[in-house]
């Protein structure tokens, strides 16, 4: 299933479990400028402290887990 999170919507986690989101992005088959906007878009994600922080957090629960 593929969910196109670009529409309003909330979530609740009414359990006492954590709520794991897996984020899958795209590359969709563009062409000159597309593909240059959607490349920019793509690293801007990447390099953004969402993102970092929850490489951080994987990280730090890998070297617990050994």
């Amino acid at each position: 299933m593929v969910f196109d999170d670009t529409y309003p919507h909330e979530v609740w986690n009414n359990t006492d479990q954590t709520r794991v989101v897996l984020l899958v992005q795209f590359r969709r088959p563009l062409r000159w400028p597309g593909r240059l906007v959607g490349d920019f878009f793509i690293e801007a994600i990447r390099r953004s402290p969402f993102v970092q922080e929850a490489r951080s957090n994987l990280a730090a629960w890998m070297a617990s887990h050994k």
